[in-house]
């Protein structure tokens, strides 16, 4: 028997066997420990890193003093869009001005003023007379006249040409009708001297309507008039060539606003201090005359040079062209050179045609480093003429586009002093004198 092999083999397969499971044991226990032992950290899911990153990036934002240079342009544009960063934006805010030329009140005006008298009203009622034009004038955020003839009061007797006087119910009808701005500034301001018109001057300061032109000194020729409307300041100077050879006594106090290169280039330059707009009134030229004369043209281009927005002209009784002008500075003036007659006892047939210039005063506000701008837009000029019948009387204000032959045929000036003109011929007054661009 071989005993010994056998035993041997037996010996190494039980040796064998018990190596197996020592190792098999060991195992198990490395499970079982990592199984029962501590946990690692969890793998962080998107959900998670998105958070962080916002908390990141609201901690930047918030405590971020400057922002980092960005020169991509696709970053710049997409900032601005994300942060909702208004574009430079420009605003504007307007007013309508309407002015017109002289209001003559001859004799038969203010004996019509008299006739229309209410019953409960005052002595005087011219406002029938201007009943066509009332919405053109009130309707203005700024309405403007030369009232030609003084109103001196009780102190003087009422009087036509040549040396005017007209009821001061005329004041109080000028201001009812819707006018704010009344110009006294022209050639028959002295037509009752000193007393007469400083009578004038303390009657119209005491109605709404500002007055210009009107100096009682010295102090007052630098108190610059103001009308601010809608959050535009608008400053109105006045000035006249003449005073038809009447003087102020020696020794007085009043200023008469004559027409001055150095009185006007200071006022105007005292005025844009403190206004948006200069708008000056200006009594000038020859009477009768459809042309302006060489001064008109250069004291209009001297007052464009120095930043006046518009020139309202007046005296020639006729109309003048309107015109832009261009200033030293590049801005752009309205000149008018004259409006004609409103209202008037005036024979001529080119007497009777007068009218309104209205336009826009816009202000321009800008952001950034531009200035606020003030310019003009839709400047419009509407014909009137004056009628009356052949008695001197019923006289009144018509839109020359609402004026008919037959109104023509019963008209003063033809009936009793013998002009000869058809409605056309009256057209030809305004289109040979304002430019269609002007024209509705």
């Amino acid at each position: 028997m071989q005993t010994k092999p056998d035993r041997k083999y037996a010996i190494f397969f039980a040796a064998l066997i018990v190596a197996v499971l020592a190792m098999f044991a060991f195992f198990s226990m490395r499970d079982s420990d990592k199984n029962n032992g501590a946990k690692p950290p969890e793998t962080e899911t998107p959900s998670n890193i998105s958070n962080i990153l916002d908390n990141y990036i609201s901690t930047e934002r918030t405590e971020q003093t400057e922002l980092p240079e960005i020169t991509d342009i696709t970053e710049i544009t997409d900032t601005a869009e994300s942060e909702n960063i208004p574009e430079p934006e420009e605003k504007e805010i307007r007013i309508r001005f309407t002015g017109t030329g002289d209001n003559v009140v001859h004799e038969c005006l203010w004996m019509d003023a008299q006739r229309r008298a209410l019953p409960d009203g005052r002595e005087y009622n011219f406002k029938p007379m201007f009943a066509d034009a009332a919405d053109i004038i009130a309707s203005a955020d700024i309405a403007f006249i030369n009232q030609e003839t003084p109103m001196a009061g009780s102190d003087y007797a009422l009087a036509g040409y040549p040396l005017f006087n007209s009821p001061q119910d005329l004041g109080h009808d000028l201001a009812e009708l819707g006018f704010d701005v009344i110009n006294i500034a022209n050639n028959h301001m002295l037509d009752k001297g000193e007393k007469g018109l400083v009578n004038t001057i303390d009657f119209l300061r005491s109605l709404p309507p500002l007055v210009i032109g009107d100096y009682l000194n010295r102090d007052e020729l630098y108190d610059i008039k103001i009308i601010e409307r809608n959050g535009i300041k608008t400053a109105f100077l006045a000035y006249t060539y003449s005073t038809n050879g009447l003087a102020l006594p020696a020794g007085s106090e009043v200023i008469i606003p004559y027409i001055d290169d150095g009185l006007i280039v200071s006022q105007i330059e005292k005025a844009k201090e403190i206004s948006d707009a200069v708008i000056v009134s200006v009594h000038w030229g020859e009477e009768d005359s459809f042309n302006p004369t060489t001064n008109q043209k250069r004291l209009a281009q001297l007052m464009a040079d120095h930043g006046v927005l518009a020139i309202i002209g007046h005296h020639p009784h006729v109309l003048q062209p309107v015109e832009w002008l261009e200033g030293i500075g590049g801005n752009k003036t309205l000149c008018v050179y004259s409006l004609g007659n409103l209202a008037s006892g005036m024979i001529r047939p080119m007497n009777m045609v007068g009218g309104f210039i209205s336009f826009d005063i816009v202000k321009r506000i800008e952001t950034g480093e531009n200035q606020n701008r003030i310019i003009i837009e839709n400047p419009v000029f509407t014909p009137t003429i004056y009628y009356y019948g052949s008695g001197w009387l019923n006289g009144h204000v018509y839109l020359l586009k609402d004026y008919t032959p037959e109104l023509a045929k019963s008209h003063g000036t033809f009936t009793r002093h013998g002009y000869s003109r058809t409605v056309e011929d009256l057209w030809g007054y305004v289109t040979r004198n304002i430019s269609g661009e002007f024209l509705e």
